[in-house]
């Protein structure tokens, strides 16, 4: 071989060898880029999506906002519509409570006043009570000396009284009486109206009710109570 070809043969093949080392320099390059261009690609997707999600958040604060600022207008709105009605209602209001003081003073001395009419009345009724008592113990008494004093008149006018036959089973209408009047606080008249109302004998009302005796003409049921207890103690 040619000595000038094989040195240009060399010269081309240390060429070659040059121009692969760039090559391959290039394409590690190449390579490089490539990988960094698809992390960028990468990165700016990321941040795409980022930013898409940011800006759903943005929107529903927006809304969000915008929901308290129209809650803020109708608070204030219902605000102002309190004050008015505050306002309008006031001058009724210290009325009432001026209103309700006085009727509460009115009831206060009303109160005081009804106090003491029911310690007024309470005196009354103990007054009364005290009195039917008294009553009660000398009614027999009473109608005793009036029936005295009945029969002296007729014996002063000439009717003298005349003895009573039995005039129901058990014995005389004058021998009940006389029995009768002895327990306390009855007398000859109530005697008389339970004869009449057909007790003849002092065991007739030992045995009836408190009920029967009460029905009987000027008796109550505490007079009526004394009559058969009385009966039962003679």
């Amino acid at each position: 071989m040619n000595p000038e070809t094989d040195e240009k043969f060399a010269q081309i093949e240390s060429s070659l060898s040059l121009e692969q080392q760039r090559l391959e320099k290039l394409w590690d390059a190449y390579e490089q880029q490539e990988k960094d261009l698809n992390a960028a690609l990468d990165r700016i997707n990321f941040l795409e999506a980022d930013i898409e999600t940011k800006e759903t958040m943005i929107t529903s604060l927006q809304e969000l906002l915008t929901e308290r600022d129209t809650r803020i207008t109708e608070l204030e709105v219902e605000r102002q519509r309190q004050i008015k009605v505050e306002a309008e209602y006031e001058p009724r209001i210290q009325a009432m409570d001026t209103t309700m003081n006085d009727q509460t003073e009115k009831y206060d001395r009303l109160l005081s006043i009804t106090q003491e009419m029911e310690d007024e009345l309470d005196l009354a009724r103990r007054s009364l009570h005290a009195r039917d008592s008294w009553f009660n113990s000398n009614v027999s008494s009473l109608e005793s000396i009036a029936e005295v004093i009945k029969e002296w008149r007729n014996i002063q006018a000439g009717k003298f009284p005349e003895v009573k036959e039995a005039s129901g089973p058990g014995g005389g209408k004058d021998e009940f009486v006389a029995a009768i009047s002895k327990i306390k606080g009855l007398g000859a008249m109530k005697a008389e109206n339970l004869y009449d109302a057909g007790f003849h004998t002092v065991e007739d009302l030992k045995a009836a009710s408190i009920d029967d005796v009460a029905s009987v003409v000027g008796f109550t049921k505490l007079s009526a109570s004394k009559a058969v207890n009385g009966a039962k103690d003679l």
